[in-house]
């Protein structure tokens, strides 16, 4: 190798950079990030009107937008919109159309991940109910002595 002592010192550049940007990084409570927060309301409600799906896609007709192969499980964007608007949007995929050409493919996908704190909401909701209707059986079972 021949400049051994500037890759070196290339290298012992980033590492002090990194540590000095970690140094200097700033922490914010989550209290000051979030604001409005509130309660979830009516997640079972929300949650009913989704219908999961499975499905595979057209990677044959496809294959410049390099999609995922096989069984996918998820929603349709257009089912989700109606309910929970906000986690639909518009994902975007460049991909080449030619020599020195680009396109951009663009379709709506849905962020899953957020329906998680809905779906413990309505686990909540529902167990919640559950141990009322518990509580009632016990109460009849009593009764009935």
């Amino acid at each position: 190798m021949r400049y051994p002592f500037i890759i070196k010192g290339s290298v012992m550049g980033l590492l002090l950079s990194a540590i000095t940007f970690s140094v200097h990084a700033q922490q914010i409570e989550e209290q000051e990030l979030k604001i409005n927060v509130a309660k979830i309301g009516s997640p079972r409600a929300q949650l009913s009107s989704l219908e999961p799906v499975s499905f595979r896609y057209d990677v044959d007709k496809y294959k410049h937008l390099q999609l995922p192969k096989g069984q996918q499980f998820g929603f349709l964007a257009s089912n989700v919109k109606a309910e929970f608007p906000t986690l639909v949007y518009e994902a975007s995929k460049m991909y080449p159309s030619g020599k020195n050409a680009t396109k951009i493919a663009k379709y709506n996908e849905v962020h899953t991940e957020e329906l998680i704190p809905v779906l413990v909401a309505a686990i909540k909701e529902q167990q919640a109910e559950i141990d009322l209707l518990r509580k009632e059986v016990q109460q009849l079972k009593q009764q009935s002595k």
